[in-house]
C-alpha cells in the first residue's frame, strides 16, 4: 500500500540550518520529524521492505527508527565509537538482518531487527587525503540470491566486497584502477591524483534480473561488474544524458529490469534529472522532463512495493515526486531553513 507520504533528510550545511528529517503527505505541508534533532544530519532513509510502517534513518549523529511510518522516531544505540552513519539497509534474505555503513568507512550488522549491533571487520585503508576527513560507506547492496555476498560503495574510496555475509569486508580496487587509466576517466577535484574520480563511489545497485551484476555509481557515471570488482564495464550514460555525475541508481519494485538513476553536472551545480532504463542500463530515457531541477539531484527513493512511487531531492531543497510512475510530477520546496537535502523516501 502506498501512503503518498514523502520523507526527506537534510544536513547542517550552513549556520542555523536544520539538518534533520522532514515529512510531507501529498497535498499537505512539510513537518519536521518528531524525535530527530535539528542537527542530526540525515544521510539515508530506508523503509523496511516487508514490515509496514517501519523506517530507519541513518544520520551523522545517530541511527533512528520509526514504527509508525515516520510519525515519531527513537534513537537506537549502535556503538560508543565516534562514527557517523551514512547508510542503512535491510537484507532481502532475512528481514531481521540490517547493515549500517559509517564514516570513517566501516560496517555494523544487526541480526535482531536493529535492536543490537556488532562491528564488522573492514580492510579498506584510506586512498586519498581528502578535505572533509575520512571516506564514508555511502551504500550497501546484497547479492540477490547469495546471502553471503554483499557490496558497498565508499565516497571517496571505491568499491568493497564481503563474501561472508557482511562480517568482513575488503576493498577491491583493481577494476577501478584499470578504468582510471583511460584518458576520459581521469578526474580530480579534491586531490592531485587523477584516479580520484573513479574512486568517488556514491552507490551500488543489484537486481534479481541479473544476479551476478553489480552497478557501481560514482562521479563519472555508472559501471557494471560481473566479477565482484576485478573488472568493470562503462555503461556510457553520457550517450543518453547531457551530464554524467551520478548519485544513485535503484531498481523499480516488481520490475527488476527497470532502473532509475539521477544525473547532474557535479556535486554543486544548477541542473539535474532523473532517468529511467528498461533494459538494465543499456539505454536511458529522461523520466522527469516535466520539471526543472535548479541544483544537483543528491538522491531519490522508490517505493518498496509500488512501482508508481518515486521521490527525488535536490541539494537546495526542491523535492519532486510522482505517484503514477513518472507520468506526472509534483514539486514541493523544503522550508527556507532546511539544510542541503541528501536523501528521500516514499511510503
Amino acid at each position: 500500500m502506498m501512503r503518498n507520504l514523502m520523507l526527506v533528510g537534510t544536513a547542517v550545511t550552513r549556520p542555523d540550518a536544520v539538518g534533520s528529517l522532514y515529512r510531507l503527505r501529498d497535498g499537505g505541508q512539510w513537518e519536521p520529524a518528531d524525535g530527530i534533532p535539528r542537527d542530526a544530519a540525515v544521510q539515508a532513509i530506508t523503509p523496511h521492505p516487508t514490515r509496514e510502517g517501519l523506517v530507519f534513518a541513518a544520520a551523522r549523529k545517530g541511527l533512528y527508527r520509526s514504527a509508525d511510518a515516520g510519525e515519531t522516531w527513537e534513537q537506537i544505540h549502535v556503538t560508543d565509537e565516534q562514527v557517523q552513519f551514512w547508510s542503512v539497509v535491510v537484507s532481502p534474505h532475512d528481514p531481521d538482518v540490517l547493515f549500517l555503513g559509517t564514516s570513517p568507512v566501516g560496517f555494523y550488522r544487526s541480526g535482531d531487527g536493529g535492536q543490537t549491533w556488532a562491528k564488522c571487520a573492514a580492510e579498506h585503508p584510506e586512498r586519498f587525503d581528502i578535505s572533509f576527513g575520512g571516506s564514508r560507506a555511502m551504500r550497501i547492496a546484497f547479492h540477490p540470491t547469495d546471502p553471503q555476498v554483499l557490496y558497498a560503495a565508499s565516497e571517496i574510496n571505491g568499491f568493497l566486497v564481503s563474501e561472508d555475509g557482511g562480517r568482513s569486508w575488503r576493498g577491491e580496487p583493481d577494476g577501478l584502477q584499470a578504468l582510471a587509466k583511460l584518458p576520459h576517466l581521469k578526474n580530480t577535484e579534491l586531490t592531485d591524483d587523477d584516479t580520484e574520480g573513479m574512486f568517488d563511489g556514491h552507490s551500488v545497485c543489484t537486481t534479481p534480473a541479473k544476479p551476478d551484476s553489480v552497478f557501481y555509481i560514482c562521479r563519472l557515471g555508472i559501471f557494471e561488474t560481473t566479477d565482484r570488482g576485478k573488472s568493470f564495464r562503462d555503461l556510457e550514460v553520457g550517450r543518453y544524458a547531457p551530464f554524467t555525475y551520478t548519485r544513485d541508481c535503484r531498481v523499480v519494485a516488481d520490475d527488476p529490469k527497470t532502473l532509475y538513476a539521477c544525473f547532474s553536472i557535479s556535486s554543486r551545480s544548477e541542473a539535474g534529472a532523473l532517468y529511467r532504463s528498461e533494459d538494465l542500463g543499456e539505454s536511458w530515457q529522461r523520466a522527469d522532463s516535466a520539471i526543472e531541477a535548479r541544483s544537483t539531484i543528491m538522491g531519490f527513493g522508490v517505493h518498496v512495493t509500488d512501482p508508481a512511487g518515486v521521490v527525488t531531492v535536490t541539494r537546495h531543497g526542491q523535492v519532486f515526486y510522482t505517484l503514477d510512475g513518472s507520468q506526472t510530477w509534483t514539486e514541493r520546496q523544503l522550508p527556507e531553513d532546511a539544510g542541503d537535502a541528501f536523501c528521500g523516501a516514499i511510503l
